[in-house]
């Protein structure tokens, strides 16, 4: 599986990285989930269609590690 960024999220995790310290850990946390298991799990994600392309996207709303 492959993870993709942009631009915009880079600079914007930079800026959120100050404040929040466990954010690498929160987003690698759910890598590895969607690595084992890729698909929605609402209210926290949800699949985005109608795009135009054969990838799935989900998108991630929350996420907290403890």
């Amino acid at each position: 599986m492959e993870f993709n960024t942009l631009q915009e999220f880079d600079k914007d995790l930079k800026y959120l990285l100050k404040k929040y310290r466990t954010l690498n850990q929160d987003l690698d946390e759910v890598k590895t989930i969607l690595r084992k298991k890729p698909d929605e799990r609402p209210p926290f994600s949800f699949r985005i269609d109608n795009l135009g392309i054969e990838t799935c996207i989900i998108k991630v709303k929350k996420i907290a590690y403890k």
